[in-house]
């Protein structure tokens, strides 16, 4: 049984089940190359139905972003199905003066039903232009989130949270989950949101609300959250695992009205914006991402606290764009009773692709699945040799050869402090560079992360993460339980590190001697394990720099073509790509 899975907010995705496994994933923005991309993913499904699966033996589309459908949000439904529109990010940026967008269908919509059966509608004349005849089925958005984090997780019986800033009128949910029947237990209306509360401070320090938020997490160590701790204690809180969110109660925090708002009177400051923007002015952007950073990890340490207390359940899964916070997920594995933590690796909306294509599977089968941990998330495309050499024959300045020991060659040349972007096998799934499109780098110079950030043209507040070889973990960091090193093997989580070991590799410990590592073992990706072998042997360090292979505001390469560009701009000293070695003709 095939399952297509489709998540089309922000970070549109696709995921293809065959029979409960999935193999296949892939967001929009790595093909249409724009960043965070929000919509229908249109050159995802070309690409699945060319190369991955017939589209005569897709048994169901499973829509798992929306499954409500208000009359004030059809600007954003039209905006996402329809591919022949000037583009624009309806989350932070204003509408363009020359926008221009070919559908007409939506302006006659009046009602919640007929907003419904316009985007049934436009969904059919997708699918139906790549022959693709299967039923629909919509999936609601926290149920996706939930059902990414329990099927995913290998674990029979879990608790699986769901927190975000909003899905379907939610920011949060919390399931029982056993013999792969899902129990609700509790929904979290969207004006309660912890994650939206969040954006608002990224918002108010200068950055991009959903893509930036990351930056605040790396921020906030620099700054004294005693400043407004206070502060966001009195506005927050949980009671009866449920979140209080006074600042944005009966304000506009949805993220699809305000988007949807954007179409008609531009973006619009909420009354939230401006209270956060008053703080703001009394404290540094360090001090204020200090504090909401704080409030943060105690309110999700309290809300997962009294529900797992409620349920006595020990293991913990958890899915939604709050849990990209690596430094909150730390927090989260001191709970005591709990056994097992796994963190979804496509956390935000992309994940959602998976999960309601899962559920839908399990609820049509009804069969147990095999538990069985996620040993790896390399769904993505992949190259073969010939395609790859006829692309680097296109660029005359490259010097290319080919390498029988091309691990050895590649950590030597880390070790002698040269930026090297890999590029191997198929891509990774998820917002995380896992080693097979990386760019790396030795941890030991303390200002690699001015430089090489300068050269990648990001402006970040964290430290480059580290790939570890698995077996040197406790070596390295301390680790509360053995169990939590599986979701460090996708880099979901941060661990403090030993003392010997920062002052060892500067490079890749923050300001507050946390680390953020992907642990490598031979069985999830034996040639990057054999690179840090290699580079272990050279170095005597079982670790390097792994960051994502892109710049900054761009996705992470996809295509040989896409690797190509970083090395002509001089954004990487050489590229490894399979197993040739490149560089520039000036450098060879």
């Amino acid at each position: 049984m095939i399952i297509l899975g489709i998540a089309m907010s922000h970070d549109a995705t696709i995921t293809v089940l065959e029979n409960g496994k999935n193999i296949f994933s892939i967001s929009e923005e790595r093909l249409n190359r724009i960043k965070a991309y929000i919509g229908f993913p249109f050159k995802a499904l070309e690409y699945v139905v060319k190369n991955v699966v017939n589209a005569e033996n897709i048994d169901t589309v499973v829509i798992g972003t929306h499954s409500e459908f208000p009359v004030t949000h059809k600007d954003i439904f039209s905006f996402s199905l329809t591919e022949d529109k000037k583009y624009f990010d309806i989350q932070n940026s204003p509408k363009p003066k020359d926008y221009s967008m070919n559908d007409t269908g939506w302006s006659s919509i009046l009602t919640d039903e007929e907003c419904r059966n316009y985007f049934i509608k436009k969904l059919e004349e997708i699918l139906a232009n790549h022959n693709i005849k299967a039923p629909i089925q919509l999936v609601n958005h926290h149920l996706s989130h939930a059902a990414a984090a329990y099927f995913g997780s290998g674990y029979n019986e879990a608790l699986a949270i769901t927190v975000d800033a909003y899905g379907d009128g939610l920011c949060s949910s919390v399931y029982s989950c056993k013999d792969n029947i899902m129990e609700k237990l509790h929904d979290e209306p969207f004006y309660n949101s912890i994650g939206s509360l969040y954006s608002e401070v990224t918002k108010a320090c200068g950055f991009k609300m959903s893509r930036h938020e990351g930056k605040i997490t790396g921020l906030a160590a620099y700054g004294d959250p005693k400043k407004s701790e206070k502060y966001f204690d009195k506005c927050t809180n949980v009671t009866e695992g449920t979140f209080h969110i006074r600042l944005l109660k009966n304000d506009i925090v949805n993220k699809a009205i305000r988007m949807a708002d954007n179409f008609v009177r531009g973006i619009k400051e909420t009354r939230s914006t401006r209270i956060i923007k008053d703080i703001r002015k009394k404290l540094s952007n360090a001090d204020l991402a200090a504090g909401v950073q704080l409030m943060l990890e105690k309110r999700l340490v309290e809300f997962i606290t009294y529900w797992q207390q409620k349920t006595g359940l020990h293991n913990i899964v958890v899915c939604g764009g709050v849990f990209a916070n690596v430094k909150a997920n730390q927090c989260i594995s001191k709970i005591k009773n709990i056994d097992n933590l796994f963190i979804y690796p496509d956390m935000g909306d992309g994940g959602n692709a998976y999960g309601a294509a899962a559920y839908t599977y399990y609820s049509i089968k009804r069969n147990t699945p095999e538990y069985k941990p996620l040993k790896d998330i390399y769904l993505g495309p992949s190259f073969s040799p010939s395609y790859i050499e006829n692309c680097l024959q296109q660029f005359p300045n490259i010097y290319y050869q080919k390498s029988d020991s091309i691990e050895k060659r590649t950590a030597e040349l880390i070790h002698n402090n040269k930026i090297i972007g890999w590029f191997q096998g198929s891509m990774e799934y998820g917002p995380r560079a896992l080693g097979n499109r990386s760019i790396l780098a030795s941890p030991v110079d303390v200002n690699i992360n001015k430089w090489l950030n300068d050269r990648l043209k990001r402006t970040e507040f964290m430290p480059f993460a580290p790939s570890c070889l698995y077996e040197y973990a406790d070596e390295l960091f301390n680790i509360p339980k053995e169990a939590f090193k599986y979701p460090a093997m996708f880099m979901t989580i941060t661990f403090n590190m030993k003392e010997e070991w920062a002052k060892k590799t500067p490079a890749v410990a923050h300001i507050d001697k946390t680390a953020r590592p992907q642990l490598v073992t031979s069985a999830s990706n034996f040639k990057y394990y054999k690179l840090l072998q290699e580079y272990h042997k050279i170095s005597g360090l079982p670790l390097f720099i792994n960051t994502s292979f892109n710049v900054h505001e761009e996705p992470i390469v996809c295509s040989p073509e896409d690797a190509v560009k970083p090395l002509l701009s001089g954004v990487i000293d050489y590229l490894v790509i399979e197993n040739y070695i490149c560089s520039l003709q000036t450098t060879h």
